[in-house]
C-alpha cells in the first residue's frame, strides 16, 4: 500500500493507506471521519488519477493489516445513503472500496431497476465500481462477485458535494467573510459552466444524459469512473 498524508479537520496531518491496483483505502480508527473537505476533494481527484492503472479482484475475505484477523464486513449509513467496508473487530480501522468511500462522502448513488433496463439497450456489460469484476447489465441486478449494486457518479449530488467541501475548506483555512463568499460564487459559477458544457438542465440533471459506451482500460466502462472523469473536467478544470 501506499501511504498518503491528508489534513484533518484541525489542520493536523493524516496518514492513510491506499492500495491503487486493488481501488481499496485502509483508514486507522476513527480516520475517514476526521478528513477534511480539502482532503476528501483530494482523494476525488487520486481515485480518478488511477482509473488507468492495473485492477486487482479482491477475495471476499479480507485480514486485518495490523492483526492479521478476518476483517467483518458492515453496512453503515450516511446522508446518501448505505455504504459498506470491512472492519477490525479489534478497533484498528477499516477497509473500504474507492467506490463505497465515495458513496460515504454521497457522491454516488446506485441506479433503479428501470435505469439499468433503459442502459442495456446501449451497453451490455460493464465492470463493478467495487472489486472489478464484470456485470452484464441484460441478466445481473448487482454484481456477481461481491454483491455491490450497480451504482453511478450523480451529477447533482457532486455539484452539490463538491461546492459544500470546497466551501467549508475555504472556511476553514480563510475566515475572511469577503474571500468565503468569493469562493461560494465561483463555486456556482463552475457548476453552472458545468451543466452548460453538457447540456443539462438546471432543474432536472440527468445523471446517465453524460454516460457514452467509451471503455475503460479493461475493455469495460465502469460508470463511476467515466461520472468521475465528467466532474472533474467540468467543475475543477480551473
Amino acid at each position: 500500500m501506499e501511504c498518503v498524508e491528508l489534513a484533518s479537520h484541525i489542520g493536523t496531518p493524516i496518514e492513510i493507506d491506499v492500495c491503487l491496483p486493488c481501488h481499496v483505502i485502509w483508514f486507522d480508527n476513527m480516520e475517514s471521519t476526521s478528513l477534511s473537505p480539502g482532503s476528501v476533494i483530494e482523494m476525488f481527484k487520486r481515485i480518478h488519477a488511477a482509473r488507468d492503472d492495473g485492477r486487482n479482484l479482491l477475495k471476499m475475505v479480507v485480514d486485518c493489516p495490523r492483526c492479521a484477523t478476518s476483517l467483518k464486513n458492515t453496512t453503515d449509513l450516511a446522508k446518501g445513503g448505505h455504504f459498506s467496508y470491512s472492519r477490525c473487530a479489534n478497533g484498528h480501522g477499516r477497509l473500504i472500496s474507492f467506490t463505497q468511500f465515495l458513496r460515504e462522502k454521497n457522491f454516488i448513488r446506485s441506479l433503479q431497476p428501470f435505469e439499468i433496463s433503459a442502459l442495456s439497450i446501449k451497453v451490455k456489460q460493464i465492470r463493478c465500481s467495487s472489486c472489478g469484476g464484470p456485470i452484464s447489465l441484460e441478466t445481473d441486478k448487482a454484481c456477481t462477485h461481491c454483491g455491490s449494486a450497480i451504482s453511478v457518479l450523480d451529477e447533482a449530488a457532486v455539484e452539490k458535494a463538491l461546492a459544500a467541501l470546497h466551501a467549508k475548506e475555504v472556511q476553514r483555512t480563510t475566515p475572511d467573510p469577503a474571500l468565503m463568499n468569493e469562493s461560494l460564487l465561483s463555486a456556482e459559477a463552475s457548476a453552472h459552466r458545468a451543466r452548460l458544457l453538457q447540456g443539462v438542465p438546471h432543474k432536472q440533471p440527468g445523471p446517465l444524459d453524460w454516460l457514452s459506451t467509451t471503455s475503460s482500460s479493461s475493455g469495460l466502462a465502469d460508470l463511476v469512473e467515466l461520472g468521475i472523469g465528467a466532474a472533474l473536467s467540468a467543475l475543477l478544470s480551473d
